[in-house]
């Protein structure tokens, strides 16, 4: 996990997840041991046009600003998540004579192998297991390198519309952080049995594995939500605004045949999108089997216990069975907001509505322990 953090003295704090389409955020409290929901609450970026698009600085830090009256959050620090262009994270064996050397190499190779130039990698590495080869020990590893240039544009961004950045976390780490502690998987064999969760966004989808609430496996695949709105752009000849409208619109859903149905101007309509599901599962398919061939044939290890989901493309009514019907079960859409007692001054979850699963990673990001357990580096990797 990745934290630039200042250092604190609050008890209040918002975790704040911004994406391609919108920013989410979550107030908490803590009242003695407590951790409580104040608040939640979403605001739309204006300006997006296409599937290609990204968001300009301005009018994110305009979306945070209407979120913040909105949502009537009382705190202005922020813990936020880097996006998945900001993050390269891999998997090697490495040999090593001891975790001093091996500390040395595991930067090196995260550095080498980050889609940006090595001067602008943080990086960070987790032993997953090991063994002896000789006097020296063969380490399976998680790489970790993050952009620096990037979390600095995020970090003026927030500033800039008025906000204190208290610490910069991983997205893929604050979601599976808050996915894993708000469900509980069934028919586990034993407890180290790993789980997997997909983290459905606009552009991407993150297929992760978690072992005993720790990350332990992650991939990030170019499909998403806006693959959805382009069928429907293209397929009804409408502009990207009206085809995001008509996808977010109430009663939207896949049907049986992989066709999502909405209702438009001149009636019902129906978009084949039998490919982008396929993509999709295929994409999962993938990444877990990658993750199992890390491992003996049949060994516990590597058996995944079961699939669950999160993020607002997890939304999509009908696509959890549409994904089964393509080989994928998934188990489980999270409410992340689960278990959390809600703040009776404030307007708490209360608009939040049925799509809580679109909150995860701003939960995640909210209940981290950053607030006590704060360093004297203002830039670190916590591991």
């Amino acid at each position: 996990m990745l934290g630039h953090q200042n250092k604190l003295d609050t008890t209040a704090r918002v975790g704040l997840d911004i994406g391609h389409h919108t920013v989410n955020g979550v107030e908490v409290v803590e009242r003695a041991s407590e951790i409580v929901i104040r608040s939640a609450g979403s605001a739309a970026i204006p300006g997006l046009r296409s599937k290609q698009d990204l968001p300009e600085p301005s009018a994110v830090a305009h979306a945070i600003k209407s979120l913040w009256s909105s949502a009537r959050f009382a705190s202005r620090k922020v813990v936020l998540a880097l996006p998945p262009t900001a993050v390269y994270m891999k998997w090697l064996h490495l040999e090593a004579a001891d975790e001093e050397e091996l500390e040395q190499t595991a930067s090196a190779a995260a550095s080498r192998g980050a889609p940006f130039p090595a001067g602008d990698a943080i990086t960070d590495y987790r032993i997953l297991s090991w063994r002896c080869a000789g006097s020296r020990k063969v380490y399976f590893t998680l790489l970790v390198a993050a952009s620096a240039s990037i979390m600095e544009d995020m970090l003026n961004t927030v500033e800039s519309a008025g906000l204190e950045p208290v610490a910069v976390d991983i997205g893929v780490a604050a979601a599976v952080r808050s996915a894993s502690s708000r469900t509980q998987a069934s028919g586990i064999l034993w407890s180290g049995q790993p789980k997997a969760h997909c983290i459905m966004g606009a552009k991407n989808t993150t297929i992760a594995v978690i072992r005993e609430n720790a990350l332990e496996f992650a991939r990030t695949v170019p499909v998403g939500g806006n693959d959805f709105t382009e069928r429907i752009a293209e397929h009804a000849g409408l502009s990207w605004a009206e085809a995001e409208k008509i996808k977010m619109a109430p009663g939207v859903r896949l049907n049986g045949e992989c066709a999502m149905v909405a209702s438009g101007g001149s009636g019902e309509i129906r978009v084949p999108c039998e490919q982008v599901v396929g993509r999709l599962a295929r994409e999962i398919q993938r990444s877990l089997k990658f993750f199992k061939s890390q491992y003996a044939e049949g060994s516990y290890l590597g058996m995944i216990g079961g699939t669950t989901a999160s993020g607002g493309g997890a939304l999509l009514k009908g696509l959890d069975s549409c994904l089964q019907d393509h080989g994928i079960e998934i188990n489980g859409i999270v409410n992340p907001f689960a278990g959390f007692s809600v703040a009776a001054e404030s307007g708490g979850v209360q608009d939040v509505g049925d799509n809580a699963a679109a909150y995860t990673t701003a939960v995640g990001l909210a209940t981290a322990d950053y607030w006590h357990a704060a360093r004297d580096e203002d830039l670190e990797a916590v591991a």
